[in-house]
């Protein structure tokens, strides 16, 4: 198997070994008392699943076994396993070349990018993707290959039992594999992990457990356990039989963990009308820049700009309502925030006041022209796409997605998305009836979550959504508008319209619209806990923080280039001045958010020094902490001098290599950084220490203050010794 250049052995390899409990569990489910099955490994590794068949006197036929290094190849063979030959080969190439096939295939393939492999390995990758007629993206992981490879080598009535990324349940990239595997097998199982079981990769996995029969039946179970202790309440003999139909037009797989009863009733609705059906959705504006095109009416007023200023709204806790209106917007405007959209002409830049030309200026100044959105305008400040929309609807949510209608006329940036409402259709109705427990549950069977349990969905999903609309509901929009306003819960709001809209509305029962609710709560429930899972104690009984490898290459498949974070929109809440001696008591510090601290090669000091830095370059690596989306404030670290600044993160996204240069590298994702300084934190610098890989910290405001405290306090103590 040949690498890209630069490629690391840990890249190729994807070399996480499965617990021996995974192996002996799919095993026994695959085996299930035969003696006579031929079995394939195309991922062996140093041998879990062989070691596991030799100490348990599994019975089988044969054992063939591929490895592409050597010394896990020959490792393997030292196991002695009888009728077994590993084969020091490549998957993909044995895959295209055998006439074998087999009983049951099992492993676990290696979690790699192909942009790791050479062009000649990309090449066999497409073969076997096209022999089952599909096509490999260039997102596309390698153990989706070997899913969709093995699959081909299986007899009528073979089984496979991966272990594999949870990403099959949801994204884009898998999105025609699950549709592959749903035709392809009888019986498909889903064991999933509430706890991480390679905490080394901090991956969440799922044991993918298929079966052929013969029959036309297409069914699909998902059970849950804690971790692979969980495993043992299961007996692989006797998995529950799939009751769920497969639906093959499903996107996402993610909410076959409902039982049958919670299920019958979406599949009752699902068929129904659709946010779509109404009305149109598209993303916000993509303005290139928010930082700079929305802004405060003092800087309109600075700068006078009132000719350009359209009025916007961009933050969800400015749209705390049902409807946002005219006198919503002018109270943004009269607390300062930023309100106003900034719409610039093509003759803007010549013709333009002196304002405007000094603002298009300095905003050059500040490279806002070389941004990867703007760079590629004709003219950087003319934003396109420039269009009112009659609703808005949320991008990123906690607890469950706001839709709002745009009685104001405000412009909205990628923040949230834009809501076209379709000629004939009552405006008023069509937003209330989103607000119901079942449109709750498809928003978060159609959206995904990550870090901190945030749950987005895009432009499309938010089209799928279920949503029963009736005129009637009209009547229920002042209620519901005022309930909103003053900040009622969710299960209060959805107490007062499921009767509404789901029973007197749709005829539900009072039973479905219960089980509906639960539905909600369920999914909603999993998505929250998940993120906030106790972490494992240490032997001393403190708890140990825990990094985890953020994959660039997911995070791709996910935003492209969009922003994976925006907090420029949160400055405006509420901060604490921290009046400590030390800290510059002019400048508003919130003591609960979290800072990232990260090394400066000296090259770069220049700009630190002075404190003209917009934009920070990760390496080819980030582990973290702290989920992505929480990191808020940043600091740089001059190697031999320590910390002093006090910078804010506005965006943090994905960015290239000499990003806009003429040698940029596409295939080398950085995480990017866009930041704006606060001012000098400390009167001189401080070391710290640098505790993650040794290139960066990511920590809390009030833990770095205090900790500087405390070496000052140290220091001056050893000097009045």
């Amino acid at each position: 198997m040949q690498l890209i250049k630069d490629a690391s052995a840990e890249k190729l390899r994807g070399a996480y070994y499965t617990p021996p409990a995974i192996a002996s569990f799919i095993l026994h489910w695959g085996i299930n008392g035969g003696q006579d099955a031929d079995i394939l490994e195309p991922s062996c590794g140093d041998g879990v699943f062989l070691e596991c068949m030799r100490d348990e006197n599994m019975l089988f036929n044969t054992v063939t076994a591929i490895e592409y290094d050597v010394a896990e190849a020959n490792k393997a063979r030292t196991l002695g396993l009888h009728d077994s030959e590993v084969i020091n080969q490549d998957f993909h190439r044995f895959c295209l070349d055998t006439d074998k096939r087999f009983d049951l295939v099992v492993g676990n393939p290696p979690f790699i990018r192909y942009q790791y492999y050479d062009p000649a390995q990309q090449k066999l990758a497409d073969e076997i993707f096209s022999n089952a007629k599909l096509k490999r993206t260039k997102l596309t992981n390698a153990w989706v290959t070997f899913v969709v490879g093995c699959t081909q080598l299986l007899r009528d009535n073979g089984k496979m039992g991966f272990v594999i990324p949870s990403e099959l349940l949801m994204v884009k990239y898998a999105q025609q594999l699950r549709k592959y595997l749903a035709k392809t097998f009888n019986k498909i199982n889903i064991i999933s992990f509430e706890n991480l079981v390679f905490e080394e990769i901090q991956q969440e996995v799922l044991l993918l457990l298929c079966e052929k029969n013969g029959t036309n039946e297409h069914k699909i179970e998902h059970i849950e356990v804690k971790d692979t202790q969980g495993l043992l309440t299961l007996d692989p003999h006797q998995l529950r039989f799939p009751s769920k139909d497969i639906n093959f037009h499903t996107d996402k797989w993610t909410y076959y963990f409902l039982d049958k009863m919670e299920l019958d009733l979406l599949d009752k609705v699902k068929k129904a009308t659709t946010i779509s059906s109404f009305a149109n959705v598209e993303v916000g504006i993509t303005t290139g820049s928010n930082d700079f095109f929305t802004v405060p009416q003092s800087v309109v007023n600075m700068y006078q700009l009132q000719d350009y200023a359209r009025p916007m709204v961009g933050r969800s806790v400015q749209v705390n309502s049902l409807c946002f209106t005219k006198r919503d917007w002018k109270a943004n405007v009269a607390s300062e925030a930023k309100a106003h959209l900034l719409v610039f002409t093509p003759d803007s830049k010549e013709n333009g006041n002196e304002g405007v030309k000094a603002y298009l200026k300095n905003g050059e100044a500040a490279d806002i022209d070389k941004g990867y959105k703007t760079s590629i305008r004709d003219q950087w400040w003319v934003i396109p796409s420039i269009k009112l929309s009659d609703a808005l609807f949320l991008r990123r949510n906690n607890l469950y997605p706001k839709f709002v209608l745009n009685e104001a006329g405000a412009y909205t940036t990628d923040t949230m998305h834009r809501v076209f409402i379709k000629d004939g259709v009552n405006k008023k109705a069509f937003v209330a009836s989103y607000y119901n427990s079942l449109s709750f549950a498809f928003a978060e069977i159609l959206g995904r979550n990550f870090g901190g349990g945030c749950l987005e969905l895009m432009p499309s999903e938010v089209g799928g959504i279920y949503l029963p609309y009736r005129e009637e509901n009209e009547k229920i929009f002042d209620t519901l508008d005022h309930m909103l306003r003053k900040k009622a819960t969710a299960d209060e709001i959805l107490d007062y319209t499921d009767e509404i809209i789901l029973h007197q509305g749709m005829g539900l029962t009072e039973d479905e619209v219960k089980l509906a609710r639960s539905i909600w709560h369920k999914i909603i429930n999993r998505r929250l806990t998940r993120e906030t899972l106790e972490k494992p104690m240490n032997k001393t009984g403190k708890e140990k923080e825990k990094h985890m490898q953020l994959n660039f290459f997911d995070l791709f498949g996910q935003y492209e280039l969009e922003p994976i974070t925006q907090n420029f929109m949160a400055r405006e809440d509420n901060v604490v001045e921290y009046c400590k001696k030390r800290i510059h008591r002019k400048q508003p510090i919130d003591q609960t958010k979290n800072l990232l601290i990260c090394n400066v090669k000296k090259d770069n000091w220049e700009q630190y020094l002075d404190g003209s830095a917009k934009i920070y370059y990760t390496g080819k690596k980030f582990p973290t902490t702290v989920a992505l989306n929480k990191l808020y404030y940043f600091m740089p670290y001059l190697s031999g001098k320590g910390i002093r600044d006090l910078y804010y993160i506005k965006i943090a996204r994905l960015g290239y290599r000499k990003e806009g240069q003429k040698n940029e590298d596409k295939n080398d994702l950085r995480l990017v950084f866009e930041i704006e300084r606060i001012g000098q934190l400390f009167d001189n610098y401080q070391k710290v220490k640098l505790e993650i890989w040794r290139t960066f910290t990511d920590t809390t405001m009030e833990k770095i203050v205090k900790l500087i405290e405390q070496q000052d306090y140290k220091t001056k103590h050893r000097n009045n010794k």
